[in-house]
């Protein structure tokens, strides 16, 4: 089977590249020292227009935690509409309680707005102690995927932990690993985890 590609990256012409270098897919993003934030307008209609594999929008309207206000919850589900009207592929999103646990309902509503495109829940999911748990939870919500590095700190050090989240979700929930994964490592880690895609700024 064929590994997916997906390149995450923090501007319009970083994308471009990664496209031009054989990425399967993109995860587009605007301040990446930040973990990733919601890119511009401009930035998701050019990219939408212009390339010819798929892009997913990350929906984040800042770094920190993944706790969020109402207000920063109203901005998540108008970036959600814009990422639809625009035409991309996936939107990328993750909200928490205090106690970093699924916000089931704000994720729910969120999913419920996202309609026509897939969802994938990212790092986020690094921040839950119980993750069978959260898995099966996410899976009950109608979510495509969860981006994660098993552990805090990178694919590589939580490999245990993909390859049976890999084997928990039993191809229910897709497993997008990420998290240090570069072109140099991606196809161990790929081949150990048992998956079928990766993410990283360097993985391609």
């Amino acid at each position: 089977m064929s590994i997916v590609l997906e390149a995450c990256v923090g501007c319009y012409e970083d994308a471009k590249k990664a496209v031009e270098r054989g990425a399967n897919r993109i995860e587009l993003c605007d301040n990446l020292k930040e973990g990733g934030t919601t890119p511009s307008y401009g930035t998701i209609n050019l990219a939408c227009k212009n390339f010819d594999i798929p892009v997913a929008v990350i929906i984040r309207p800042r770094g920190g935690n993944f706790v969020y206000s109402d207000d920063e919850f109203e901005i998540m589900k108008k970036d959600i509409e814009i990422c639809r009207e625009l035409g991309a592929y996936a939107v990328v999103f993750g909200i928490l309680t205090k106690d970093n646990k699924i916000d089931i309902e704000r994720n729910r509503e969120l999913i419920n707005l996202s309609k026509g495109l897939k969802v994938t829940f990212h790092m986020a999911f690094d921040e839950i102690e119980n993750k069978v748990e959260a898995i099966e939870t996410l899976i009950d919500l109608g979510v495509d995927r969860i981006l994660t590095k098993g552990c805090k700190t990178s694919a590589l050090d939580g490999k245990d932990i993909l390859k049976n989240l890999v084997q928990i979700s039993n191809g229910r929930i897709e497993i997008l690993i990420g998290g240090s994964v570069t072109k140099n490592n991606y196809k161990e880690l790929v081949e150990y985890i048992g998956c079928n895609e990766a993410q990283g700024s360097r993985i391609v």
